[in-house]
């Protein structure tokens, strides 16, 4: 069960924590931001069937996805999309952003990139020992059955998440567990309710 999802910078949430329960209503009037909790969690589905970068694109690009009010004049960090969840089993979160600026023109200054991307064990409040997938841009560290951590760098595709690339569950058994359980969230937009 979900416990806990934070979004970041995702249209117009700029940021909001929610503790959920067993079910859920969420209500409210047109335009207050419904939509973009159901697609920003609709967004880790995505990233766990290797499909992020074409759901941002259906999306209309992560420009129009990212979050455009007004930047505090001393914030200096990158934009970045972040969503979080806890889950009875596990924490996960993902920071996607825009490339690094580079000298020279390029068609691709605003493809999404998966900045960081995270995953920790239940129960352990987040401490380095209980993390077993850490990523920055291309470089993952994942913690094997063994308990050793392997590292991949440069071998990442930077538009994906982790899930779509490395699904070895015999050798990444808590990190298939989390893509398992993501991809087994359902998501009903149209139900009728009368």
């Amino acid at each position: 069960m979900i416990q806990y999802i934070r979004i970041q910078n995702f249209r117009s949430v700029r940021d909001i924590a929610l503790e959920l329960g067993p079910l859920n209503i969420v209500f409210g009037p047109n335009g207050c931001g419904k939509s973009n909790i159901y697609n920003a969690i609709h967004l880790l589905t995505a990233a766990a069937d290797g499909k992020l970068s074409g759901f941002i694109s259906e999306e209309g690009g992560l420009e129009n996805m990212m979050w455009s009010g007004e930047r505090s004049p001393v914030d200096r960090h990158p934009r970045r999309l972040q969503i979080a969840c806890r889950t009875d089993s596990f924490d996960y979160e993902l920071q996607i952003g825009f490339p690094e600026k580079l000298p020279y023109p390029t068609q691709f200054m605003l493809d999404p990139i998966v900045k960081e991307e995270n995953i920790w064990l239940a129960g352990y409040s987040r401490r380095p020992s209980s993390r077993v997938l850490q990523r920055k841009n291309q470089a993952a560290f994942l913690v094997d059955v063994t308990g050793e951590k392997s590292t991949f760098t440069e071998s990442i595709y930077e538009n994906e998440s982790v899930f779509g690339q490395l699904g070895e569950p015999h050798r990444f058994p808590e990190v298939s567990r989390v893509r398992e359980t993501l991809r087994r969230w359902r998501f009903y937009h149209e139900f009728a309710i009368g």
